[in-house]
């Protein structure tokens, strides 16, 4: 019986490997399903003949997904007191892989696009294969995209290499393809830090992204209630300054994974039904108390989702 002859590439949608048949005209790729011919198949690799160069190539992409599960909990760095140096420390713990990652694409020369397509596909297969190996652990996947968009993404294009910005873009399209309900979207070190060294207003600032996202004033009539709820009634509490204190340390984080990990303008519309609306009508018919009840429920809420 002869042998049958295979032919080896990538998928150009989803970058997974594939074996097919010699024989065939036209396949599916057998993870993303997308229709391909042979000509189709992305066969560029680093030159074969260069063991050092491929071995330096699979090394690099093998340590990628370490950039996200060697860093678990940094979900919850993401405040005003922690996010600088806990980016600051996760920089100097992966920067190194992705300028070895860097090194091995621009060795081979040529096209990088199957490379930088190979590397990333490679680490989303490996943090599946974790996922899958820690199924006991509730909304880890979720917790990682957080990590993703928050520090390995702009840790990426902050390196400005030259495979930085294709990479990222690759990572980003590979992810919503296989999880589409679940996008991230790409970030950059300097606008998240800069949003964490403004002076914002404390308690109003998660109703200021809700407001600002469906084109609102910044004086606008619901903006001005809230900010005097928390300069009168709020600050005169007992426990309201140090409540004051922890929405202007933790708000800002919240909002930009927000703003980068999820879908913001169905979150933010769901944060106003929710919680913003009630509080609102609470002002304005002087329920006070029960207003600052829903509000410190709605921070919880989203600190939880978000952040722990």
């Amino acid at each position: 019986m002869e042998e049958q002859e295979f032919r080896s590439g990538n998928c150009p949608q989803c970058g997974h490997a594939l074996k097919v048949p010699a024989e065939l005209t036209k396949f599916s790729c057998m993870y993303c399903g997308t229709r391909l011919t042979m000509e189709e198949l992305v066969v560029q690799q680093l030159p074969q003949a260069d063991e050092a160069a491929v071995a330096a190539f699979d090394d690099a992409a093998a340590q990628l997904a370490g950039c996200v599960t060697n860093w678990r909990g940094y979900q919850k760095k993401i405040t005003r007191n922690e996010f600088i140096p806990a980016f600051e420390a996760y920089e100097a713990g992966c920067a190194a892989v992705i300028g070895r990652l860097n090194t091995a694409v621009c060795a081979a020369g040529g096209d990088r696009t199957a490379l930088v397509t190979q590397a990333a596909a490679r680490m989303l297969d490996d943090l599946a294969q974790s996922w899958k190996e820690n199924a006991k652990l509730r909304h880890l996947q979720d917790d990682d995209k957080i990590v993703i968009a928050i520090f390995f993404v702009p840790m990426v294009r902050k390196q400005n290499l030259p495979v930085s910005e294709q990479f990222v873009m690759v990572l980003q399209k590979l992810w919503v393809e296989r999880y589409p309900k679940s996008p991230f979207y790409l970030g950059d070190y300097d606008s998240i830090a800069n949003g964490f060294r403004k002076k914002f207003l404390g308690l109003c600032f998660i109703t200021t992204a809700v407001c600002q996202a469906e084109g609102k004033p910044d004086d606008c009539e619901e903006l001005t209630a809230f900010r005097a709820f928390r300069d009168g009634y709020l600050r005169g509490c007992p426990d309201g300054p140090a409540l004051i204190d922890e929405y202007y340390n933790i708000a800002p984080g919240i909002v930009r994974c927000i703003d980068l990990c999820s879908e913001p303008e169905k979150s933010y519309e769901a944060i106003r039904e929710q919680y913003l609306a009630p509080c609102y009508d609470d002002i304005q018919n002087g329920r006070l108390e029960r207003c600052k009840a829903r509000y410190v429920k709605m921070v919880r809420d989203l600190e939880k989702q978000y952040l722990s």
